[in-house]
């Protein structure tokens, strides 16, 4: 269990740190580029969260990892000033994640199959239109939220196109790109690495 533990702190960290480090410089060049933080974080996330399926063997673990990098974007409620629904929403879209690739690496592994285009695809897809669904939801009592509220062409935009590169991406890097990373997360690694992601996001 406890090296299970460390596996999961570790591998959740460096999703966090990727996050609050190379999603904010994305953001940022969104300016310029709508849309490629959308293109390129969660194809980002999924190495990570492949990574420790390699490493553990459980499905459900990428879940707990998600658990970590979520809870790892919530130390901005610590700032003097902070904006809550840019801090939740964030968080929420991470735990969305987690538990879709974790439920589609679940029913492929059980079937002793590797997960194919489409299911790359409905990954992103399925925690895109969920999350539509609770952006729904808080735009009724007046919360932002531009992908629903925008208009038809955004939430499109949003579900399927950058669905659609999410998932050449993703299957890419399962065909052509996975490269061997197996790292055995000792404990003292996992609580470096967890520091380095509060602080990354603290401080970014």
């Amino acid at each position: 269990m406890k090296r299970y533990l460390a596996t999961i702190v570790f591998w959740g960290s460096l999703w966090g740190i990727a996050e609050a480090s190379l999603g904010n410089l994305l953001h940022l060049a969104a300016i310029a580029i709508p849309g490629l933080p959308g293109f390129l974080m969660f194809p980002i996330a999924f190495i990570f969260m492949k990574k420790v399926v390699d490493s553990t063997g459980r499905s459900w673990s990428i879940f707990h990892i998600a658990i970590i990098a979520a809870a790892i974007k919530m130390i901005d409620f610590l700032l003097p000033v902070y904006i809550p629904i840019r801090i939740i929403n964030p968080a929420i879209c991470i735990l969305l994640e987690g538990i879709v690739v974790a439920c589609f690496f679940h029913i492929y592994t059980t079937r002793g199959q590797t997960l194919t285009w489409p299911a790359a695809f409905f990954m992103g897809a399925g925690w895109r239109t969920i999350f539509l669904g609770y952006l729904f939801v808080i735009s009724r009592f007046g919360l932002p939220a531009a992908l629903v509220t925008d208009g038809i062409l955004v939430s499109l935009r949003f579900v399927i196109m950058e669905s659609v590169v999410n998932s050449i991406i993703i299957y890419a890097f399962l065909r052509w790109g996975h490269f061997k990373l197996q790292l055995e997360a000792k404990p003292h690694w996992a609580v470096g690495a967890f520091i380095l992601a509060l602080g990354t996001q603290f401080l970014i």
